[in-house]
């Protein structure tokens, strides 16, 4: 988008200019008021000329609106989707946690959360990746982007490190039963430390995101509807897949 707005700005720059000339120059064929004494120009051929830029260049620009506006359109819903698949993951890592500590005869495996908090960076590098820019630096939605990017993007991936926290516990209590056993036990919640370590985690908040994720639906307002209360979302002209893992939960 940064590239669109900057051959937008250099093609009206362009396009005015030319424009300008175009009507001195017809004015002049007009009423003469300036007669070039040079053999190899005239008034036709300068016209000609600058007539031809100037609707050249505003056809560019237009395209070039054209394709600012589909792609900010794009940014927010590529934004809006990543934010909820984010959130999605972390609802999952708390929902898995939850689930082990109420089953405390499950083994606990090392890479229990790997696969959602994997997919949670994902989207954090995609939503960080995103060229979302507009013509006005006071844009709402821009500011509110950038306050995530800033303020709690830092804060998730500190949460996001609970898989580390969790793969060292159970690590841990590996290495005291190989010495106190001479093998390899299956470790569950009966564990003190497990049990600690996956209750800290189910209790620590996920960083709230809802101003930013509000302002997305209001730029989406027609596809995308966000319930603040419970931060939900639904979801409508949408795949059953999308449906089915944003509304979840």
């Amino acid at each position: 988008m940064n590239g669109n707005i900057k051959t937008i700005k250099f093609t009206a720059v362009l396009s005015a200019v030319f424009a300008i000339l175009t009507y001195i120059i017809t004015l002049n064929m007009e009423v003469a008021f300036f007669v070039p004494n040079w053999p190899w120009i005239s008034n036709n051929f300068a016209l000609t000329v600058c007539g031809g830029i100037f609707a050249s260049t505003l056809v560019v620009m237009l395209c070039e609106v054209q394709k600012y506006l589909s792609n900010k359109s794009s940014c927010e819903n590529y934004l809006f989707y990543q934010t909820v698949y984010l959130y999605l993951a972390m609802f999952l890592i708390q929902k898995i946690t939850k689930e082990f500590i109420d089953a405390p005869t499950e083994a606990v495996s090392e890479n229990l959360l790997e696969d959602n908090v994997q997919m949670a960076q994902c989207q954090l590098n995609a939503i960080q990746g995103v060229d979302y820019t507009t013509f006005s630096s006071k844009n709402e939605l821009l500011t509110v982007q950038y306050n995530f990017c800033s303020g709690v993007i830092p804060k998730i991936k500190s949460f996001l490190s609970v898989d580390n926290y969790l793969k060292r516990a159970i690590l841990t209590v590996q290495i005291a039963n190989v010495e106190q056993f001479g093998m390899k036990k299956p470790i569950t919640t009966t564990v003190p430390l497990i049990f600690q370590t996956l209750s800290i985690i189910n209790e620590m908040s996920m960083p709230d995101a809802a101003d930013f994720m509000r302002r997305l639906c209001t730029e989406c307002r027609r596809t995308h509807k966000f319930v603040d209360g419970n931060q939900k979302c639904s979801v409508r002209h949408s795949t059953p897949e999308v449906r089915s893992r944003v509304c979840r939960g």
